[in-house]
């Protein structure tokens, strides 16, 4: 399986794995992110081997879409309006990325040129839940490296930091608060 739900804001995205190995591969991607959240229009290309699977799979868990976003889709796609879109968002990604390489040196490294999130590994000091704790505490909500640690054993000490919602001074300051907390303590941060 290969997600392709974020490949749209690489201007020049890599092949999907099915170009190497389309006996093997199963493409997924969507619209939710290029275009709306509300447009729930996704797409599974199967090999040719595993089309009837794959569809009786789609229709067994009910997945299916909705004739207004599926006309909605096809129109936005052929008037060339989901290009123009997925190029303005392209845009504000690598302007946020911007922003977060000015606020939080370093971090940026650990992500895309052109992304809505961030890997941000923490000054040793720190632990990825009690700078959760420390930065919930700021009303900034980020997500420990324990959720996406895979098996046991133990998660790295990070956080994924989301880029894409505030407006860009709001996500500026916010930021600029997440910098702040890191350079001081875990004791300081306790008694905010």
């Amino acid at each position: 399986m290969e997600d392709r739900v974020w490949a749209f804001l690489l201007e020049d995205a890599p092949a999907p794995l099915a170009a190497h190995a389309p006996e093997r591969t199963v493409v997924v991607d969507s619209l939710s992110k290029r275009l709306a959240p509300g447009l729930s229009v996704g797409f599974a290309v199967p090999p040719a081997a595993l089309a009837g699977r794959v569809a009786s799979a789609l229709r067994a868990g009910g997945w299916g879409p909705q004739a207004f976003a599926l006309e909605a889709a096809a129109g936005w796609i052929a008037a060339g309006t989901a290009e123009a879109v997925a190029r303005a968002k392209r845009a504000d990604a690598s302007a946020r990325m911007r922003i977060a390489a000015e606020r939080l040196p370093g971090a940026a490294a650990r992500a895309g040129a052109c992304s809505y999130f961030l890997w941000w590994e923490l000054p040793s000091r720190w632990r990825a839940e009690t700078f959760v704790a420390a930065a919930a505490r700021r009303g900034i909500a980020v997500t420990p490296g324990a959720a996406f640690a895979a098996g046991p054993g133990s998660a790295p000490r990070a956080v994924r930091v989301g880029l894409a919602s505030p407006p860009p001074d709001l996500l500026g300051e916010a930021l600029g608060v997440l910098a702040a907390i890191a350079a001081g303590s875990p004791e300081d941060a306790a008694v905010d």
